[in-house]
């Protein structure tokens, strides 16, 4: 770790009793699984935490975890600190301003390359391939591991490493989901359920992406999914996972990009297993990893898309 691990546990519990846990829009398997951990692990040290979430993928309740998740009005939460994990920026966090502002304590806890380090206080790691790597780090030796959070954590894990596949998997990433599993928990079920299965919907909206696709002669493979076409199948954007990694993987692709059209607005995810698709992304005002990166920016969707198209090209023909 690039930073004491005590360090961080000690400004999550000293800060005040009212501790209340973010992540980013349309969390992911990581981003659920990192609250879920650490909410049981703060109930084990002996506080109440609450988990302020987006709307995210039914499949994700795979793991325990949903108790903590508050369903009222922000606005009447006492808060005393406001963690907020795998969050690249504040713009990401799924979060009510007035949280943040009324937070005498904030809390960034994160594995994005290019975290601008926006709370009191910063814990980035951006050699670990996942925000529960992290977690797990900072818990580990001070409240006894249980099954609930080994199955969040390894959740967490293995989404984002897409079952342990991509590069950025280490040997500690190995031996970290080792010992989650000796907790006994259903890893096979985990990786399933939140990998491999996917609903009628997901594989409507699925089959519509790979009738969008493009391959160009460059080696970047492009697919496009508009408002209309999500709502043809009864869509929501947590149901367009997965999808550009599996362009990834056709034959010849070097950079792979789906791009969604949201209101007034279009989002971009890249991956890449060769080219740094980071720079790409913050181009267009986002972030992430090396090989794999989003963005969300203004704009009518086909020019969005235009601008994109012309930004992938001009990388793999430099």
């Amino acid at each position: 770790m690039p930073f004491s691990t005590k360090e961080a546990w000690d400004n999550i519990t000293r800060n005040g009793d009212n501790i209340v846990i973010a992540t980013h829009y349309g969390p992911d398997g990581d981003a659920v699984g990192s609250c879920f951990a650490l909410a049981y692990a703060l109930k084990a040290a002996g506080f109440s935490p609450k988990v302020v979430l987006d709307d995210y993928n039914e499949k994700l309740n795979i793991v325990d975890g949903k108790e903590f998740v508050f369903s009222g009005d922000t606005r009447q939460m006492p808060i005393d600190l406001l963690v907020c994990l795998d969050c690249g920026d504040l713009a990401r966090v799924a979060a009510p301003g007035d949280l943040f502002a009324r937070a005498f304590t904030t809390i960034n806890i994160d594995h994005h390359v290019g975290n601008v380090g926006f709370a009191t206080h910063n814990y980035i790691d951006v050699t670990a391939p996942s925000t529960c790597e992290i977690i797990f780090g900072i818990i580990n030796h001070f409240v006894p591991l249980t099954k609930e959070m080994a199955a969040a954590l390894y959740m967490g894990m293995a989404t984002d490493t897409g079952g342990f596949r991509y590069s950025a998997t280490t040997q500690k990433t190995m031996e970290i989901a080792g010992r989650l599993m000796s907790m006994d928990i259903d890893f096979t079920t985990i990786q399933q359920k939140t990998i491999y299965t996917r609903s009628r919907t997901e594989s409507a909206i699925f089959a519509k992406a790979l009738q969008n696709m493009v391959h160009m002669p460059s080696g970047f493979t492009y697919t496009v999914i508009t408002q209309k076409e999500m709502a043809e199948v009864s869509a929501d954007y947590s149901d367009l996972d997965g999808i550009a990694e599996y362009m990834l993987n056709i034959e010849g692709t070097k950079i792979a990009a789906f791009l969604n059209e949201r209101p007034a607005r279009t989002k971009v995810s890249f991956r890449s297993k060769e080219y740094t698709v980071n720079d790409l992304a913050a181009q267009f005002g986002g972030g992430g990893h090396k090989y794999a990166a989003a963005a969300s920016f203004e704009s009518q969707f086909y020019d969005g898309v235009t601008s994109v198209l012309v930004a992938v090209e001009k990388k793999l023909n430099v």
